[in-house]
């Protein structure tokens, strides 16, 4: 009796742990056990195969399901570290301290031939359809986007208008309304369709998070309504504008102020266009920023596609769990921009990861009274091998800023061929003087990929059911049950001030 008693109490404890453990989840910060610095792009698994990366401050938080038992366990390496293993019933770290791991010298040679950069730099480039998954794949995603603009100068001085409403005070005011700098920084996780090709990209969105100041968007919504109301006020019908500046002059074309199609929606209608605008938005930038990986079986990423242009050096080797890596530092020998770090699958010659940043101005242009300048790039891109022994794309990460700027008069000019009389029929002339800084951040977590046939692809239809959830200051707690990068401290310390 004792014995069937003991092992109904071991079975309720057993569950008891299971129970507590689904609404559980995983959080810490990992670094290094000498500096103590951070690191960043840990890879963190469950022994269930769920896995994560660290962010750019060595954080990460994962979440604990129902398969989940008090028996599992949690592994983090990292290139250059040893790997630690934690059973989950037992982690209560709030921070992990990674070992750094010693090479012998015989890896070296024994790994692979003692190559040079250059030599190695050939290998990853040849055979890529053999070493990375190229194909049509399913893949489960969490896509974020950070940004922020902020005017260092904005001045407008009107020097004639033929429409009285546009004065100058009506400009100083309307000025004064505009916020000097707006954040704003999306997140959403859903599923991704396709290969690494333009055309074939789909998107599914399952949820999706807007930290964002509304009052700034009502502000620009606002001013563009009431320029909106006093054009159409005072412009003809049928007329087109001319936009002048000094010699130059060019046509406005589809500008439509007379009517407008947000006015003749319904409000269902809207909602449906607004769906269909973020989602078809949030695609857009995927295709953009991981099209560029491969072209025609390919690696077209820029320090790779031009290597001839750099210098590349191989400064040390160590192990991503048990794969050996070749680590390359590299430098602009010819007319390009960057300088950075890959690291390399020794065994089978392949790109695990490029970190590179421009080391110049990407551009830098001044023309007119107009000026354009790229300051700063930075890019990370990080694959993981797959169950079927090819390369899959886990990590993407770029970051940009740039400054645009424009100071000079131009003239707006309506005109109009059916209203008898002159042609011309208003002219609002002006100086614009404005500078701004912008800030852009786009990071992808790929966690699952699967191979799927054309069929599965052309048979899957998108559909554009979802809206981003606004809040006004970060919530630890939205992602319950999601799988995410962790945000780094600017994004959780966003607040919307009153």
């Amino acid at each position: 009796m004792q014995k069937s008693a003991n092992l109904f109490l071991n079975f309720f404890i057993l569950l008891a742990g299971i129970i507590v453990l689904r609404s559980q989840e995983i959080s810490a910060t990992i670094k290094d056990s000498l500096t103590k610095e951070v690191i960043p792009f840990a890879n963190i698994y469950l022994s269930s195969g769920k896995g994560i990366l660290s962010n750019e401050e060595g954080v990460f938080r994962i979440q604990l399901n129902d398969q989940i038992s008090s028996k599992d366990s949690l592994s983090i390496s990292c290139m250059g570290y040893k790997t630690v293993v934690y059973p989950v019933s037992k982690f209560k770290d709030s921070i992990i301290f990674l070992p750094s791991k010693t090479i012998a010298l015989g890896s070296i040679i024994l790994s692979n031939k003692n190559l040079s950069a250059e030599d190695i730099i050939k290998e990853v480039k040849n055979n890529i359809a053999e070493k990375y998954e190229l194909d049509l794949t399913h893949k489960k995603i969490f896509f974020r986007e950070s940004g922020s603009q902020e005017f260092k100068k904005l001045r407008v001085k009107v020097k004639k208008s033929s429409i009285k409403e546009f004065n100058q005070a009506f400009w100083d005011s309307t000025l004064l309304k505009i916020p000097r700098k707006n954040e704003w920084h999306t997140e959403v996780s859903g599923s991704l369709y396709g290969d690494f090709s333009k055309d074939n990209q789909k998107l599914e969105i399952d949820r999706a998070l807007e930290l964002e100041d509304k009052k700034t968007t009502a502000i620009f919504n606002n001013i563009e309504t009431a320029f909106d109301t006093i054009l159409k006020q005072n412009i003809k019908k049928d007329s087109y504008f001319k936009l002048r500046m000094g010699l130059i002059s060019t046509k406005l074309e589809d500008v439509e102020l007379n009517s407008s199609e947000k006015d003749t929606l319904t409000p269902n209608e809207k909602l449906v266009k607004e769906k269909e605008s973020f989602s078809k938005r949030r695609k857009r930038i995927i295709t953009n920023i991981i099209s560029v990986l491969f072209e025609k079986e390919m690696l077209s990423i820029s320090v790779l596609k031009k290597s001839n242009r750099y210098d590349f050096e191989r400064v040390d080797f160590t192990y991503l769990n048990n794969i050996p890596v070749y680590i390359l530092k590299f430098k602009p020998s010819g007319n390009v921009d960057y300088a950075g770090k890959l690291y390399i699958d020794a065994d089978k010659m392949t790109l695990l990861r490029a970190e590179y940043k421009n080391i110049k101005d990407i551009r830098d242009i001044s023309l007119l009274g107009f000026s354009f300048k790229h300051y700063f790039k930075e890019i990370a891109i990080q694959f993981k091998k797959t169950a079927s022994g090819k390369y899959a794309l886990q990590y993407l990460e770029a970051i940009d800023q740039f400054e645009t700027g424009v100071n000079r008069a131009f003239s707006i000019l309506e005109k109009n061929k059916v209203v008898k009389g002159r042609n011309k029929q208003n002219e609002l002339k002006m100086e614009l003087n404005f500078r701004t800084n912008q800030f852009q951040k786009y990071q992808m977590v790929v966690f699952e990929s699967e191979r799927i046939t054309q069929e599965i692809f052309d048979a899957f239809k998108e559909k554009s059911s979802i809206l981003p959830v606004n809040l006004i200051q970060y919530d630890p707690t939205f992602w319950e049950g999601y799988t995410i990068i962790e945000p780094n401290q600017v994004i959780k310390k966003f607040k919307v001030d009153d």
